[in-house]
């Protein structure tokens, strides 16, 4: 059981990276697009489960202006929806990351659940790394002895000194 939990917290958080973390990451870091041209938006696919936090956001391949020049690549979020041909201007915030253009997240649950994917992801890999047994100490005496057993030449006055006089 734990091991299901594991993978399914694995999946999700990584589904959460993508449709939301990379993101809020190009939104920090990528320069924003200014007009999309779409290559044939007849071939955009339409959204898989409820995006963004339980699906994958709508898909379509196109070419964008930034101020750094045109650039092609895949755009990934709602900014798809308002592409009919021709040159758009986004309506939504979108940002480029390399070959890919993200619309923001928008939303306090979208921006909470994008910081919460790396926590989601740490946990899923705890709960598959195998269970550590501890070692119970043996001797079945309670050990009132608070001092390091190495450390023992500090605690008498110098006795313990194994030279054969």
């Amino acid at each position: 059981m734990r091991k299901i939990v594991g993978i399914v917290l694995v999946l999700y958080s990584l589904l959460l990276g993508f449709s939301l973390s990379l993101p809020l990451v190009a939104s920090i870091a990528g320069p924003k697009v200014t007009a999309i041209v779409a290559a044939d938006p007849a071939t955009c696919s339409s959204a898989i489960g409820f995006a963004p936090l339980a699906g994958f956001p709508q898909r379509c391949d196109v070419t964008w202006t930034t101020e750094k020049g045109p650039a092609s690549g895949t755009l990934y979020g709602k900014a798809v929806d308002s592409l009919v041909g021709g040159v758009n201007k986004p309506k939504l915030a979108v940002h480029q990351l390399g070959n890919f253009a993200f619309t923001t997240p928008v939303g306090n649950a979208q921006l909470m659940m994008a910081f919460l994917a790396p926590p989601i992801l740490f946990l899923g890999l705890h709960a598959l790394a195998p269970k550590r047994r501890r070692r119970r100490h043996r001797g079945g005496g309670l050990d009132l002895d608070f001092d390091d057993d190495d450390s023992d030449s500090a605690d008498s006055g110098g006795g313990d000194s194994d030279s054969g006089d």
